[in-house]
């Protein structure tokens, strides 16, 4: 008879922490904060473009580029049939790491050649470092400016344009590249 009451007992409370305890956080969460609980995802002609809290891979000369990612902004695709990397995640390697320093070179000499007109300097350190978490959605100020002339170049506007469309995009002292990206389309219309 004990073992059938402790039985219900865990039966109940699982039920309550388990189905109760987050229907109860879904519902509130729904009902309050919607955009945020579905991933705060953006939207472009109705079409799901993105989330504003997880950085992209843009490559293309017209855009910004945000920062590098550990895992090259992997979504589970494998590198080997036996590997599969993580999506998100730091690489976990220290500055002392010959790994860590031929990325940062690669990063390095990747970024001048995307920019042929920076020295080495001038680059932000955010722009050839990975973060935390590896899909870091924002750039500092310094990294989008360092970007306008190519920007202007391949889009063929003038570079003060570019230069107001950053300033306009500066949030907390940062900036989402995915929201920088979609203004710079809207620019360009």
């Amino acid at each position: 008879m004990e073992l059938i009451k402790k039985s219900i007992y865990i039966t109940i409370s699982l039920f309550i922490i388990a189905v109760l305890y987050t229907g109860i956080i879904n519902i509130f969460a729904q009902t309050f904060f919607k955009n945020s609980a579905n991933g705060s995802i953006i939207y472009k002609n109705e079409q799901a473009i993105g989330s504003k809290y997880i950085g992209q891979l843009f490559t293309s000369d017209r855009y910004f580029h945000g920062r590098p990612s550990a895992f090259n902004y992997n979504t589970y695709n494998s590198m080997k049939e036996t590997e599969v990397l993580p999506a998100s995640g730091g690489s976990n390697l220290s500055i002392s790491n010959s790994i860590y320093s031929e990325n940062l070179k690669n990063r390095i000499e990747k970024f001048l050649n995307d920019n042929p007109e920076l020295e080495t300097k001038e680059i932000p350190i955010d722009m050839v470092t990975t973060s935390g978490s590896g899909v870091d959605p924002n750039i500092s100020i310094q990294g989008a400016m360092i970007q306008t002339k190519r920007i202007a170049k391949a889009n063929n506007i003038p570079e003060e344009k570019i230069i107001e469309l950053v300033k306009n995009n500066i949030n907390n002292n940062m900036i989402n590249v995915l929201e920088l990206n979609l203004a710079l389309e809207e620019l360009l219309k």
